[in-house]
């Protein structure tokens, strides 16, 4: 019948844990939700650009996103990690766009 008879760890029933878990959950669902808000409007920005001839690569406007995202880090995560995780956005963003 497919029984799972592995003994339950206090991990699945700790009710704190789960609580944490569920906040994982719902902060990664809307991570997602944002970096698709973002994708839509770098695909329309991507069109836009294109239709007019205008270069897709805009290094002063990617300086100026990173300063706001600099601007909005209230020190929560490193500088190392706030530029890594700008340029995994931006590098994915910019690749989807072009799909």
């Amino acid at each position: 019948m497919g029984y799972d008879l592995r003994p339950m760890s206090a991990n699945d029933v700790d009710p704190v844990l789960l609580a944490l878990r569920e906040e994982i959950t719902a902060a990664d669902r809307d991570l997602l939700a944002a970096f698709i808000r973002r994708l839509q409007a770098a695909v329309k920005i991507r069109g836009h650009k294109t239709d007019r001839g205008y270069d897709l690569i805009d290094p002063e406007r990617e300086q100026e996103l990173l300063e706001e995202w600099r601007r909005a880090n209230d020190g929560a995560i490193s500088d190392e990690a706030l530029l890594e995780l700008f340029e995994a956005v931006l590098r994915l963003s910019k690749r989807e766009a072009g799909r």
